[in-house]
This record gives structure tokens, sequence and C-alpha cells, in this order.
């Protein structure tokens, strides 16, 4: 069977994936953007989201298996 390209009309996400290369490693650069941008979107949250937010058992989930994350990602650097 012949692959069809993925950006025409009978194009699938099968062909797709044959076009799509590997992401690069990149290192540390790679991570403190992330960590950058991730702290800079939490900064950005206004304070009556927060207050809305409070209590949010899903939230207080993520915020601590972010904190666990951050824990073991300083242990791991240190």
């Amino acid at each position: 069977m012949a692959r069809a390209h993925f950006m025409s009309d009978t194009g699938d996400l099968e062909s797709a994936q044959f076009r799509i290369r590997p992401t690069e490693k990149k290192g540390s650069d790679e991570l403190l953007n992330n960590l950058e941008t991730a702290v800079e979107a939490m900064k950005n949250v206004p304070w009556t989201t927060l207050q809305e937010l409070r209590g949010d058992s899903d939230l207080m989930k993520k915020l601590e298996d972010a904190e666990n994350l951050l824990k073991s990602l300083r242990k791991a650097l240190t």
C-alpha cells in the first residue's frame, strides 16, 4: 500500500508519522526554558482565580505532584 501524503485529503496519521523527525535533546537550556515558562505561567494567575480554586482537590493533587517532581529534580542536580 502506498503512503499518502499526510497533508492531502487522503493523508492519514500513519503517513504523517513517517515524516516527523525525532526531537533532539537540548539539555539544560531546554529544561531551564521550561522551568522559566512554568514559573511565569504561575506568576500570571490572578489572585481572584487563586481564591476561586482554593480547596480544589484535583489542583491540590497536581501541585503535590509538581512539588515532588521539583524536589526530585533538585536532589538529582545537587
